[in-house]
């Protein structure tokens, strides 16, 4: 839209829309891009498109002697005037606040001001006069409290007071404003950033209805043929009390978010799934706590351990770490290396069944858990196996990532134990920190030795500043000298878990969509590799699956004694060592570069897997932390590249709250620390 022609609808007091233009300081026009019937509009400011959702704007104001205005769309700053007097210093420290703490808000949406204030006595004074015509914006509004003031400011600041019963609850920052028909109606605006890592299936934004349904997106930039992710201002959470406003989220798209299709990774789910009618009760916790939802993250197909290569319905993400070739695992990749990529996003949602949060954590060097079993509500989520699904978050700030679990799993969202079929978990054991991190030498060391030297030196700096002790042990042969059940081998105990996931996912997924999908299209869903396999396997029974519960139940009281075990002084007695990634070696996203001395699948072939598989079936905590970074040779680049190193850090069943405690001890003793965005981790 013209400026030009907003300036000539709005001009009072005689100003002259050609002065203003000539004083004007080099801002970019709004030049819009497109709009869409159900209210998108696109704009672009420079070199930045946003988004704006005209249809429902945050605020409409009667604006009365503007007969003449059509449907002008401009960009407007909204500021909050906190001081009794404003003064041109207070003016710069908050447009300066606005430009340097928030990625939204540009100078061009300097266009037109909104300046109000909750203070009946606020005034302007003559700084704040001249620094307003410096910054020469086309038009100021100006709440009821300045209103003996419109006739004094310069005839060339054109001002127009406007009514306080529009205006009392309009959060701070950036806008779309739209005239039509003496109103003015003001419209969030998000920023669209494009996914050049593949890791959305789209951008999503709430739908300003009251319904608390979400859109998907659907925007694609012209250089890039992925999604757009629209991200709105921080600035709009400046004056929202609640612990987690305004911080990002992606959300893997296993969970149903209400009005979007929660498409599991599949072609054909999503041709038999309708919209969700309600949010997942995991995802409303994060809305409650004012979190802001901005995009799904991809999985693989039903969240399954498919590797890259195997990918079929979705391309598999991008690691933005390393050589850019590295893998990001498998289930919750697109949520982790989200995370590892984005600075402008915060955290993303993801689950483990297997190892489905901690692999792609390791992998993209970022935070993230499995919890204990039960430790979340999984209700509107895609299962694999409702006896071991659990739900956890990645993180780039150790701070942050245990802040956010501790508001995050409150025992209102716990499962009931008779889907985990484990025993609910003393939560009020003493949270004192473990004495003895244990070693496990069937799974250490490090396969880099350039990694394993980064693991010794983290935990000598544990060891120092926490009066704690390394203790190696085979974690194998103490799982299989467990008293219950007697005579099991670790591969037959673990057998278990298959019977387990297979049997849940058959008869909750499986069935269901092969049922439906012959009922509507007359033929078997397309699915890859993974789930063909696993679907048309029909050798577990019901009795089967039961004795597998069983089985687990018993190891896991068992494991509760004799391994990881409770202390008068802390909830777990030690702290065991678990590498889930490659050992520090690259796990690439190509097969074949898999192969050979230099590189390692993440499970390997013919394996029975990793310790990995343990919590899982134990049901303890398990948490992915980074810790450094190791050079590699890259068969990709030929040359030495830097790969992230992390340690899983092992402990009872309902002990997460002593692993947080002890992760915000080693962050504010600087051991550990927030990762960067991008190749390098550190």
């Amino acid at each position: 839209m013209i400026f030009s022609r907003l300036l000539a609808v709005l001009a009072i007091a005689g100003a002259s829309a050609s002065a203003s233009a000539n004083r004007s300081p080099s801002r970019n026009k709004l030049k819009h891009i497109d709009t869409k019937a159900r209210g998108e509009e696109f704009f672009q400011l420079g070199e930045i498109i946003y988004l704006t959702d005209t249809l429902h704007p945050v605020s409409i104001q009667p604006v009365p002697r503007l007969e003449d205005a059509q449907d002008v769309t401009f960009p407007l700053t909204h500021i909050i005037a906190e001081a009794p007097v404003v003064t041109g210093q207070f003016l710069e420290d908050v447009l300066g606040r606005y430009t340097q703490a928030d990625d939204v808000f540009n100078p061009d949406f300097l266009e037109v001001i909104l300046i109000t204030s909750s203070n009946a006595t606020s005034g302007l004074d003559t700084s704040a006069i001249a620094y307003l015509e410096t910054l020469a914006p086309s038009h100021v509004f100006l709440s009821p409290e300045f209103h003996e003031l419109a006739s004094i400011i310069s005839p060339s600041l054109p001002v127009t007071i406007l009514n306080p019963t529009y205006l009392r609850s309009l959060p701070p920052g950036p806008y779309a404003a739209v005239l039509h028909d003496e109103r003015l109606s003001l419209s969030s605006v998000s920023r669209l950033y494009t996914d050049k890592f593949r890791a959305f299936v789209d951008g999503v934004y709430p739908v300003d209805d009251g319904s608390g349904a979400y859109r998907s997106l659907g925007f694609f930039s012209p250089e890039w043929p992925t999604p757009a992710i629209p991200v709105p201002s921080r600035i709009y959470s400046w004056t929202d009390h609640r612990p987690l406003a305004g911080q990002r989220f992606g959300i893997k798209d296993i969970f149903d978010i209400k009005g979007l299709v929660t498409t599991s990774g599949s072609i054909a789910w999503t041709m038999i799934t309708d919209p969700a009618n309600a949010t997942a009760p995991a995802i409303q916790r994060i809305l409650d706590l004012g979190g802001v939802i901005v995009g799904k993250p991809k999985t693989s197909q039903f969240a399954s351990a498919g590797e890259p290569w195997v990918w079929d319905d979705v391309r598999p993400p991008l690691n933005p770490r390393a050589d850019g070739w590295l893998s990001c695992s498998a289930s919750s990749a697109g949520s982790a290396c989200a995370v590892a990529a984005y600075d402008w996003l915060d955290y993303a949602i993801g689950s483990d069944t297997g190892t489905s949060m901690r692999r792609p954590a390791a992998v993209a060097g970022t935070y993230g858990q499995r919890p204990s079993v039960g430790r979340m509500s999984l209700e509107g989520v895609t299962p694999i196996s409702y006896s071991t699904d659990t739900a956890g978050v990645f993180c780039r700030d150790p701070h942050k990532w245990v802040n956010f679990s501790r508001l995050w799993y409150t025992p209102e969202l716990y499962q009931d134990t008779s889907l985990t079929g484990l025993p609910m978990y003393d939560t009020g054991h003493n949270i004192g920190l473990p004495k003895r991190i244990l070693y496990p030498v069937d799974y250490l060391p490090l396969k880099n030795p350039a990694a394993e030297k980064v693991l010794q030196d983290f935990l000598a700096k544990v060891t120092t500043a926490l009066d704690m002790t390394v203790e190696t042990f085979n974690w194998t042969e103490k799982i299989e000298s467990l008293p219950q059940p007697p005579g099991f081998t670790l591969p037959r105990l673990l057998s278990n878990l298959n019977i387990m996931w297979v049997y849940e996912q058959i008869q909750l997924v499986g069935k269901p969509l092969i049922s439906t999908f012959e009922a509507r299209y007359g033929g078997y869903p397309p699915l890859e590799q993974p789930m063909r396999d696993t679907f048309v396997s029909a050798a577990y029974t019901a009795e089967m699956h039961k004795a597998a519960r069983d089985i687990r139940r018993i190891a896991a009281e068992a494991n509760e004694q004799e391994i990881l075990f409770s202390t008068p002084d802390s909830c777990s007695e030690s702290v065991i060592l678990s590498d889930i990634g490659a050992g520090g070696l690259p796990a690439y996203s190509e097969e074949d570069l898999n192969h050979g001395p230099y590189a390692s699948f993440l499970a390997p072939p013919g394996t029975a897997g990793t310790s990995g598989d343990f919590c899982p079936f134990f049901g303890c905590v398990d948490m992915t932390v980074p810790i450094g970074e190791a050079p590699y040779w890259s068969r990709m680049t030929q040359k030495e590249e830097m790969i992230p190193v992390t340690i899983g850090l092992v402990a009872k069943r309902g002990c997460d709250e002593m692993l947080y405690s002890l992760i915000e001890r080693l962050a504010n003793l600087g051991i550990l620390t927030t990762v960067k965005a991008g190749d390098r981790a550190f």
